[in-house]
């Protein structure tokens, strides 16, 4: 009893620090999307430059399987540490600052932070929970993300008008650095050193179904980062919404999202990794395909088609981090740093394709876009990875 008490003590301390930890790094990325009037003008700036500073950050994750593998090797936790204080390191560089260099630098070093601390947290945690019951634990953590949109971007939005745009930038590298100290109340991984091998690429590049989930993973971002970069200013463009107006549909987004991560995190291992995650990309699909038709109407229509995205999204992510998880259980870090890789190699070009589609062609061909790459998500992955049925 004593061990399982202990079990359940150490569970209830791993879901906080992830939690709040997750949460800090999540209002760092989904800071600049709601508000990217405002942070271009603050930075000198255009939309379309700011859209591809947004792309160096997720372009750094194209070394993510490098800091996987380093994270397999030196301890999850300590990679944890490392990843929050550099996101910490890039929020401000970026918040105070001006022009190109020192925000892209800014960027970069948020961008290098993300690729380290993603995978090395979701590694932490699959090796801490049975597979059978991973959906719960990992959608839990993953409950951080719809906060994150719901209270934490809306919260730091308020803070635009009395106080300037670089406000926000300064309260998260604070968060972020201060989640780095509460990291090291974790207990480290135990590692074996020179045992491991450095770089264990091959229990990942061998496997089909691992190869196809990368897959997925680039095209299921893509899609959903070429509305997320354009929706901001679509919003302001066609509905008049200030950044006041643009929290709170944030904040509305962020309810759908915690209702995605909520069921995934209830039913997702009752209803099956894999069955979650097409029924996840399939809402996605949904949605794109209403923004495209019934959204360009009106407001309301607008902010349930988004909506029904952001939705299938969460879900389909949330669920399918559990099925990345045991793909190849050899090398989890290197695995869950491919995936990461592979996700923001697809909002990095979907920050510049998305940018540059909205700028030429407007919001209606944006979606169109997103629709192409969502029925191709649907079908690499329902045709392309098969669940690890061993697991335990």
């Amino acid at each position: 009893m004593a061990d399982q008490a202990a079990k359940r003590a150490g569970l209830r301390r791993l879901l906080i620090i992830s939690i709040v930890g997750r949460l800090a790094h999540d209002v760092s990325v989904r800071l600049v999307y709601p508000f990217t009037p405002e942070i271009a003008a603050g930075l000198k700036i255009g939309v379309d430059q700011l859209g591809a500073l947004l792309s160096l950050r997720n372009g750094v994750s194209i070394v993510g399987p490098l800091f996987g593998a380093w994270a397999d090797r030196v301890g999850h936790r300590r990679a944890m540490t490392t990843g929050l204080l550099l996101v910490a390191v890039g929020m401000g560089l970026i918040g105070f600052s001006a022009g190109l260099i020192i925000p892209a630098l800014g960027f970069v070093v948020a961008g290098a932070g993300s690729a380290i601390y993603l995978p090395a947290l979701l590694a932490y945690a699959s090796e801490r929970t049975a597979y059978r019951s991973r959906g719960r634990v990992l959608g839990a953590i993953e409950l951080a993300w719809a906060l994150s949109g719901m209270i934490g971007v809306p919260v730091l939005g308020l803070l635009i008008a009395p106080l300037g745009w670089r406000a926000p930038f300064a309260a998260i590298a604070a968060a972020a650095a201060s989640c780095a100290a509460l990291t090291l109340l974790l207990e480290e991984t135990a590692r074996a050193g020179s045992a491991l091998p450095r770089f264990n690429f091959g229990a990942v590049l061998r496997h089909r179904s691992a190869l196809a989930f990368i897959a997925t993973w680039f095209l299921v971002f893509f899609a959903f980062e070429s509305i997320q970069v354009s929706y901001g200013s679509w919003f302001e463009r066609r509905f008049g919404l200030d950044a006041a107006a643009r929290g709170s549909v944030q904040t509305l987004f962020g309810m759908f999202e915690l209702a995605a991560s909520g069921g995934s995190a209830l039913f997702l291992d009752r209803l099956g990794k894999k069955r979650g995650v097409t029924g996840g990309l399939i809402v996605v699909v949904g949605g794109y395909l209403l923004l495209a038709t019934s959204g360009q109407t009106s407001l309301p229509w607008a902010l349930v088609s988004i909506g029904l995205a952001f939705v299938g999204f969460e879900f389909s992510v949330v669920s399918g981090a559990s099925v990345m998880s045991e793909l190849a259980p050899a090398a989890r870090g290197t695995m869950l740093a491919f995936g990461a890789a592979a996700g923001s190699l697809g909002r990095m070009t979907a920050d510049l394709a998305g940018s540059a589609v909205m700028a030429s062609a407007g919001f209606s061909t944006v979606a169109l876009m997103s629709i192409v790459a969502g029925v191709l998500t649907v079908l690499v992955f329902a045709l392309g990875v098969k669940e690890r049925q061993s697991a335990p």
